[in-house]
């Protein structure tokens, strides 16, 4: 296919650790339960005007003005009764996969986990047929009934295929301290083998699945499934504002898009990333800057709308994150779903985001957390469905990592 190149820097998680903190964090109780027929409509916001960013470069601030809500009556109740289909999540103990039905209530227990360590970070690919789940350090595949089909040694999350052929790509770091990105096929006669593996530090897919799009140090190009090989589509060129930092890469039709900076433009933190597009091979800015990293970056089942969840440092300890929904041309205005104020002192966290079948809902995770000299302190996360469009915002059960399934 032929490629148009919008450029841009994909974001490197720079995020400074709390000092001195144990290892061990804190975690309090959930709450009790609102019933979801009691949840309310919200409004739209992003972070309080008060959350500081740290660009050193002299660009826009992000906005931070609520957009309006469709609703006339922001205190509405939310209608679910046309959702289909149900949620999986995490428990918040980490020792079960739990599902809700997408209205709303009938809870139950999908998968119990026997060993010792707890999961962390659900997933699931395009074509709603394949689960992925961390426990420790191994990526766990399972298919919807929790049948595993492949275990893994790796903490990175996999990049499916947009054709839900079954076919994914993760990256590799080696002893050598090199980035590998290997592809694996669920369907092949032996799922556990590597198809084609390349180097690279970022990976995606190109919109048709017939290539793969990584980043490769001033390099972005493309790498043939069948021997690995790459061939620029555009150079990130090492001036006066410093090499280039790149945290994830999109492929939208013709145009290949990735998050990012330049490292001398960056706040001491990280912060001062944005979105940018390679015009015929060469880097333009797209969006207004940011905070230091991006993750979960998903187009909906139309590929019309595109999801992600920004980072912004806000203190040596604390994290603010933050969903964004935007066209995914990028020519509209980034809408999130309002959460409320971020409490002085206080970080929140995004834990995981999923586009629903029709690609018109979202759910996702919010918890927040403190920081102490013992260490931070997690409030319990609870699940959320938003609809971008009417900004309907309804709150479900405790835990993290929700998927959509049919």
């Amino acid at each position: 296919m032929r490629l148009r190149f919008f450029s841009g820097l994909l974001s490197v998680l720079l995020l400074a650790a709390c000092g001195g903190q144990a290892t061990s964090p804190t975690i309090t109780p959930p709450p009790t339960i609102t019933p979801a027929s009691q949840a309310e409509v919200l409004a739209t916001a992003t972070l309080d005007s008060s959350t500081p960013s740290e660009p050193t470069q002299a660009a826009a601030e992000p906005s931070n003005a609520p957009a309006t809500p469709t609703s006339d009556d922001p205190n509405a109740l939310v209608d679910t009764s046309m959702l289909t289909g149900r949620i999986y999540f995490v428990d918040p103990l980490g020792f079960a996969i739990n599902s809700i039905a997408a209205t709303g209530g009938d809870v139950q227990t999908e998968y119990k986990e026997q060993g010792p360590v707890p999961l962390a970070r659900l997933g699931i690919d395009p074509s709603l047929s394949y689960l992925s789940v961390f426990k420790g350090d191994f990526l766990h595949i399972y298919s919807l009934d929790f049948q595993e089909l492949l275990r893994l040694p790796s903490s990175f999350e996999p990049i499916w295929s947009p054709n839900g052929d079954g076919k994914f790509a993760l990256l590799k770091l080696t002893d050598m301290g090199e980035i590998f990105v290997d592809v694996y096929d669920l369907k092949s006669a032996k799922p556990e083998n590597i198809v084609v593996s390349t180097l690279g530090y970022r990976a995606a897919w190109l919109s048709d699945g017939s290539a793969l799009v990584v980043h490769n140090g001033n390099q972005i190009g493309e790498a043939s499934l069948t021997d690995g090989a790459f061939s620029p589509l555009g150079e990130l060129v090492e001036d006066e504002n410093g090499s280039w930092v790149v945290d994830d890469i999109l492929s939208h039709d013709d145009w290949i898009y990735f998050h990012g900076g330049q490292v001398n433009l960056l706040g001491a933190s990280g912060n001062g990333m944005q979105w940018w597009v390679l015009m015929d091979g060469v880097p333009q800015a797209l969006s207004e800057i940011g905070g230091n990293g991006v993750s979960r970056v998903q187009l909906n089942a139309k590929r019309e709308q595109l999801a992600y969840i920004d980072t912004f440092h806000v203190s040596a300890c604390l994290t603010a994150q933050v969903l964004s929904v935007q066209n995914a041309d990028f020519s509209s205005a980034a809408l999130t779903p309002n959460l409320g104020p971020i409490a002085d002192n206080t970080g929140q966290e995004i834990h995981g985001a999923a586009w629903n079948p029709s690609g018109d809902w979202l759910t996702f995770a919010k918890g927040s957390y403190s920081c102490a000299d013992s260490g931070p302190i997690y409030a319990t996360p609870q699940v959320f469905v938003w609809n971008p469009t009417s900004q309907a915002l309804q709150a479900f059960e405790y835990g993290s990592y929700p998927v959509w399934v049919k």
